[in-house]
């Protein structure tokens, strides 16, 4: 499972550290973000803000859209 820890902007517009993390599941790729602190997801585990694709880049790519981090038809 691949980590990142990523600074964005809350709902109040103030400084939030958020946790990015990339993991496999079956043939699909999920991107989950979780507040900086939480434990990371477990296999069966439901926290969070999930995405999922057929690649980990594009799983990546859509968790940091929702961020407003990156353009997801890139």
């Amino acid at each position: 499972m691949q980590s990142r820890r990523i600074l964005t902007l809350g709902p109040d517009n103030e400084p939030l550290w958020v946790r990015l993390y990339v993991h496999p599941v079956g043939d699909q790729w999920h991107s989950v973000i979780v507040a900086d602190g939480v434990p990371p997801p477990g296999p069966d585990a439901v926290k969070g803000i999930e995405f999922c694709a057929d690649a980990p880049e594009k799983a990546e790519r859509l968790a940091k859209a929702y961020l407003g981090l990156s353009d997801p038809t890139i």
